[in-house]
């Protein structure tokens, strides 16, 4: 019986540990995979759900791999909210299936474009990924923004275990010294809330400035995409140059602190598009260098570890 109650404490030990959120003090960064050539615009949002990552292209274009060996699953093909005003900047999976025997959950992609599309801004377009190539479009989510809380372009990512949606992005421009970032947070909608769904800045479980919180995070930055890993925010920046460089920034929603700066100038001189996890190790995907993969704390690799 102390067998059996010692074997379950161990298990449940293992368990807690592989789910924790990672020390990022530490990090060893390595390429993963070479993406093929891409078209006009070039790679911009990425997820990952189980051992499925989808990249994604400007104007809604996207690609299922398998990983860990990046399998290609689908050829490339257009999503059903594929536009050229449609930039697909930052790829989230949900919580949702289109249906019960989907194997994957629906993608939340984020317009992210200064023009409008069908009349609509930084919409958030939910769509049903199928393994043959192609996607329905089963939901559009907008916010009503009234107020200007956001500037050039306003993006989204989910919280799938708190059942979130997270609108980022700047008041103003990156290069304005005036800019600041804002952070919303809604409760994810339901596929069966409707095809269409208005958000309003008063129906916000948060909003806030970073900038109320910590100086930690630059007025002038040119943000990318963005994942919730844990209770952390986390947010590729730059273009890979000497004028913007790329930096790795963790926020930790929860507490409301900038948990880990990562200053990656030297290191990577391409524009990192968006990031996720697997199996606890950071996959970001570029415009350049194709995948780059980290490991952070103690899974990083000695003697190469920041």
């Amino acid at each position: 019986m102390k067998k059996k109650k010692l074997f379950y404490t161990l298990l449940v030990a293992l368990m807690c540990t592989s789910c924790a959120t990672p020390n990022f003090t530490q990090y060893a960064m390595s390429d993963f995979y070479n993406l093929p050539k891409p078209g006009v615009g070039g790679y911009q949002g990425m997820a990952i759900y189980k051992d499925y990552l989808v990249s994604l292209q400007n104007g809604g274009v996207a690609t299922i791999y398998r990983l860990p060996d990046m399998q290609v699953v689908t050829p490339t093909f257009k999503l059903a909210s594929a536009h050229s005003r449609n930039h697909s900047n930052v790829g989230a999976f949900g919580v949702d299936r289109g249906h019960k025997d989907d194997l994957l959950p629906v993608l939340y992609v984020s317009q992210c474009h200064r023009k409008l599309i069908r009349g609509m801004k930084d919409a958030c377009f939910v769509e049903r990924l199928l393994p043959e190539g192609k996607s329905e479009l089963l939901q559009t989510i907008i916010l009503d923004d009234d107020q200007k809380l956001f500037g050039y372009a306003l993006q989204w990512t989910v919280d799938s275990k708190n059942k979130r949606l997270i609108g980022f992005g700047n008041t103003l421009k990156g290069e304005d010294a005036n800019n600041r970032f804002r952070v919303i947070v809604f409760p994810l909608p339901k596929l069966a809330d409707g095809k269409e769904i208005h958000l309003r800045p008063e129906d916000a479980i948060e909003n806030y400035l970073l900038q109320d919180y910590t100086q930690a995070y630059p007025a002038r930055i040119i943000g990318q995409g963005a994942c919730v890993y844990g209770d952390r925010l986390v947010m590729p920046t730059g273009f890979g140059n000497k004028e913007w460089p790329s930096v790795l920034y963790v926020w930790d929603m929860k507490h409301k602190r900038m948990e880990r700066v990562v200053d990656l100038s030297t290191e990577l001189k391409a524009e990192m598009e968006d990031v996720d996890f697997y199996k606890g190790e950071a996959y970001v995907q570029t415009n350049g260098r194709g995948i780059v993969k980290f490991k952070f704390g103690k899974r990083a690799a000695a003697g190469s570890a920041r």
